[in-house]
């Protein structure tokens, strides 16, 4: 490669990293990708670097100059599909090695598959309702939750409150699915209002985001791991004091 095509393979790892982390992978799994590839195009040394908002790689090409460039990681969140696709492409890119011109267009031009919305939307009502049965709630239960979880569905795939801040979306949707299961509730569809609430509640509960944190900080990459484990923290007090205020402020209004 000529020094301009290392120039672009790099940017291209790199934006690949970039939606590959943006999936909740670790960060360890980002530094091994990029690595792989690197040793794919006959890079033998590349040194890399990756935490949850940047990451940095420096490659020596053969006629001995180094090459570093970064890449500012603004996006987040968790989609095991979408990290099973990154994992395929990854796997494609290392084993046919593609010139940089055919490895710029399937870094670029990829499209994550569109689930179905209302097979999305059964997915929360299915974990909603399953959820508020299994901690001891009644089939009405499990019913009211299902139907609080399509409101939580369209504030998170049609209105795209997440888009805005995680915790925010958090603080705002908790409070809305506290409302609705206090007036649900009232109304007379479910018969124990905290059941129909937790069946809700763990459609919110960062419990994979804290599983990472940990696996990162074992890992040694503290930073990271520090930084998830903050994000999850945050995310469990929104939930817990919004669905707290909604019954402080919406329960006493209805009684």
């Amino acid at each position: 490669m000529n020094s301009n095509d290392c120039e672009i393979f790099l940017e291209n790892v790199l934006e690949l990293g970039k939606k590959y982390i943006a999936t909740g992978v670790e960060v360890k799994r980002i530094e091994e990708s990029i690595r792989q590839i690197c040793t794919a195009y006959g890079f033998e040394y590349a040194e890399k670097y990756a935490v949850t908002s940047l990451i940095v790689a420096t490659i020596k090409a053969p006629d001995g100059r180094h090459y570093t460039q970064s890449v500012r990681v603004t996006g987040g969140g968790t989609d095991l599909g979408r990290l099973e696709d990154f994992n395929a492409q990854i796997r494609y890119i290392c084993e046919n090695t593609p010139n940089i011109n055919e490895l710029s267009k399937t870094v670029n031009d990829y499209e994550p598959p569109k689930p179905k919305p209302i097979l999305k939307c059964i997915g929360y009502m299915l974990a909603a309702g399953g959820f508020a049965v299994f901690f001891g709630g009644s089939i009405i239960d499990g019913l009211a939750s299902a139907v609080i979880a399509i409101a939580i569905y369209i504030m998170d795939y049609r209105f795209k409150l997440r888009n805005i801040n995680n915790v925010v979306y958090i603080f705002i949707a908790s409070f809305a699915s506290g409302t609705l299961a206090i007036l649900i509730t009232h109304l007379g569809f479910g018969d124990n209002l905290d059941k129909v609430m937790i069946g809700d509640i763990m459609l919110f509960i960062p419990g994979l985001l804290t599983v990472n944190a940990v696996k990162e900080m074992l890992n040694r990459d503290i930073v990271t791991g520090l930084y998830r484990l903050i994000e999850a923290v945050f995310t469990a007090v929104a939930i817990a004091g919004d669905f707290a205020l909604a019954v402080l402020i919406i329960e006493g209004a209805v009684k």
